[in-house]
């Protein structure tokens, strides 16, 4: 960690001590530089960060509901309409009625905005691939693993409430 220290140290750098090892301190740590480093990807194909995983997310699940979308990316319902009308506003995905529950709104994406994931998909895989460069294939698989256990589990205590 250049410019951290887990134990004490006397050469500058910023000694972590038990934050180290504190799950919402490195996951901030990283959302933070995360967001820098993705920046420039943002601008360049148009969309915030929540845009790309709402056009992957009904791309590979075409008619998914507004509710079923809000679920996977922790977003409020709220939240979720208003970012889903700027988005239909834009072209890029359409709002039908489901085929049941004429309620539910399912999602598809638009002809404009397949096009523009399907141009974004190159770009996101060099720029996953660069940020996971210091991991080997098998660190990312296990690195991933281990996300998703942490996840599956928060899941699973929001449930038994």
């Amino acid at each position: 960690m250049a410019g951290f220290s887990m134990d004490q140290s006397n050469d500058g750098t910023v000694r972590l001590g038990h934050l180290a090892s504190d799950l919402s301190f490195a996951t901030r740590a990283l959302r933070a530089r995360l967001r820098d480093q993705n920046a420039a990807f943002y601008k360049t194909h148009g969309v915030e960060s929540g845009g790309i995983a709402i056009l992957s997310l009904i791309g590979l699940n075409p008619g998914i509901s507004q509710k079923e979308l809000a679920g996977a990316i922790v977003l409020k319902k709220s939240a979720m309409t208003k970012v889903v009308n700027q988005m239909e506003a834009q072209g890029l995905i359409e709002r039908r009625k489901g085929d049941g529950d004429k309620r539910v709104n399912a999602l598809y994406l638009s002809a404009v905005g397949t096009q523009h994931y399907n141009s974004m998909m190159s770009d996101m895989l060099e720029r996953q691939n660069r940020l996971l460069a210091p991991l080997s294939p098998g660190e990312r698989t296990l690195f991933f693993e281990m996300m998703w256990r942490l996840i599956d589990q928060f899941d699973g205590d929001a449930d038994a409430e």
